[in-house]
């Protein structure tokens, strides 16, 4: 009887250690802008939206690689002589499409900020 807990409690235990939590898309928003829309994650970029860069304050979001200049130049405009601090990260974004909209995946965490 020992022996039949005791390997039951092993494939237990083994089932569980093979096990990795998933990375979940966040659900999507009842309505899109059509920039961040996409089919698959090569449909998207990486677009930093603010003056300084996501690892300095300001935030990077997934958008159609078709648009990523535009909107970049668009969030960047206003930015001047504005001073960033020098911060490194050790995780960078990486463009995904969740769910039919573009977002980004840090460190498996996926998230679909909006413009």
């Amino acid at each position: 009887m020992r022996s039949v807990v005791a390997a039951a409690a092993l494939a237990v235990l083994a089932s569980l250690a093979a096990c990795k939590p998933a990375a979940h898309a966040p659900p999507r928003p009842s309505t899109i802008d059509e920039r961040q829309a996409c089919a698959v994650d090569a449909d998207c970029a990486v677009v930093e939206l603010a003056c300084c860069d996501h690892c300095n304050g300001g935030r990077v979001a997934g958008v159609h690689r078709d648009f990523a200049a535009e909107v970049h130049a668009s969030a960047t405009a206003a930015c001047g002589d504005t001073a960033c601090t020098l911060m490194a990260c050790v995780a960078q974004p990486t463009a995904v499409c969740a769910q039919g909209m573009c977002g980004v995946a840090i460190d498996g965490q996926v998230t679909t900020p909006s413009l």
